[in-house]
Order: structure tokens, then sequence, then C-alpha cells
């Protein structure tokens, strides 16, 4: 993907469209690793195209994107059937659907968080297919790497009480470092004991942002223990039989 082609803001909102095309053709296999039904609904013909672009540069991207997508689902399965009192917050949400398609999210409260542009467009596109809106689903429009962001959150009806589940998917590293930084230490101060951590980042060979080397450490700092740590090219051979060495994490944390 030629990062110069796009300015910034406009890449991360098409991105989503490339993750919901690959989720797209992903389910239509007879047996998906991730069924996603509601991918349909954002793929576009900008998506598709930067995804072809991104295929071409890295022969491994969808695979990633699919390993990474089943890694996170295992874990919101795991854990949502062991608590019962747990609120989920999906943080640069783009067009992620799991508040429908995970059985394990029925009832549970959700806040997805994004760009406001980008949470409009997402509630536009679901109405207009008649889809409607998810009742338990509080959509919240911010800049998550602004400091006041854990403050809308709670205005917005998340409770720093509950157990809850913060998952960071395909975000981190289209932040600036200070703005990674802002966002774990919110974190760490609101989330209370028992709740977990999901967040995928690269290494500096994948074009992330600078931000601290060692994550386990930094996490650590921020009141965070590491549960597991994967690569993804590790999941890759096992859901695909094709092991990838670059260096792309998903990482699994409780509140320390």
């Amino acid at each position: 993907m030629d990062h110069n082609t796009l300015d910034h803001d406009r890449q991360i909102r098409c991105s989503a469209d490339v993750v919901s095309e690959i989720r797209y053709l992903e389910s239509k296999k007879n047996n998906p690793i991730v069924n996603d039904p509601y991918a349909c609904l954002f793929i576009s013909p900008e998506g598709g195209s930067m995804l072809k672009e991104a295929l071409l540069q890295w022969p491994f991207f969808a695979e990633y994107l699919l390993s990474r997508e089943k890694y996170f689902d295992d874990a919101l399965n795991r854990y949502f059937q062991n608590t019962q009192e747990a609120q989920l917050v999906i943080l640069g949400s783009g067009n992620d659907m799991r508040a429908e398609r995970l059985l394990c999210l029925k009832g549970k409260k959700i806040f997805e968080v994004d760009f406001p542009d980008t949470i409009s467009l997402k509630k536009e596109v679901l109405q207009n297919a008649s889809q409607g809106l998810p009742d338990r689903v509080t959509y919240v429009g911010t800049d998550v790497s602004q400091d006041g962001f854990i403050d809308v959150l709670v205005q917005t009806g998340f409770n720093p009480n509950e157990k809850s589940v913060f998952l960071l998917q395909g975000l981190i590293y289209y932040m600036e470092p200070k703005g990674v930084d802002a966002l774990f230490t919110g974190l760490g101060k609101i989330l209370s004991q028992g709740s977990l951590l999901l967040v995928d980042y690269t290494s500096k060979d994948l074009g992330q942002e600078p931000y601290p080397e060692n994550m386990k450490e930094y996490m650590l700092e921020k009141g965070f223990n590491v549960i597991e740590q994967v690569l993804l090219g590790t999941l890759t051979d096992k859901y695909f039989g094709k092991p990838h060495k670059e260096q792309w994490w998903v990482t699994e944390a409780e509140q320390a």
C-alpha cells in the first residue's frame, strides 16, 4: 500500500474497507476461519483496489489480517463465556461487526469508538441496508489519541467500575507515539481489575511508528500483564499452512 497516494486520514478510513473486502472474500469460502455476513455492506471499489495493491507489496497481508481477526474472536469468546458482567470497547472500530456476528456478545454492552465521520458513515450504511442499529451498541465519535477521550467514553455510559475488554485492532500503528502513550496511560487508569486488553502491533519493517520496541515492558509500565503474545506468522501457519516471517504480533493482556 503506497502511503504517499492517500492523505493519512483518508488512508485510515479506506483501510476499513480493505479489511471488509478481506472478510467478505473469506466468508464466501466453504470453511472460512472468519465468517462475516455483514462484510458485504462495507466493500467498495476503492477498498478492493487498495487490497490488490497491498497484496502486491505484502503477499501475506490477507492471511495476516484474517489470522488477527480469528485470534481476537477466540479471545473474546473465551472471556465473555467466563465473565458474565462485562462490557466491550472497540477502539478504531471502523466496519467491525462483531456486535452482530459473535454469539458471545449477545446482550452485552458494547462501545464502538472511531472518528465522528467514520461512525456517521457506518450508521448510515447500516440504516440504508435495513440492518438497523444494534440497540446495545453505543457509537462514540471521538479521537482516541486525544487526552479527553476517556471522559467522552464515560459520558456516553461506559462504567469504569465494571470489568471490560478493550480491543485495539489495527489501531496503534496509525497513531503518533505521543497519542499511543496518552492512550495506554488512560487505559491503565480506567480499566478495572480483571479487565482485558487486546492489541496488535508491528515492527518498523512494516512501517510502524516508533513506539517502544519492547511492548511487553511498556505495557507492564502502563499497568498491564501480558498473558500471551503471538506472531501472526505462527497463526498463518496454523490456519493456512503458510508461515510468514514478518514481525507482526497479536497480544492479550490483563489489568495488573
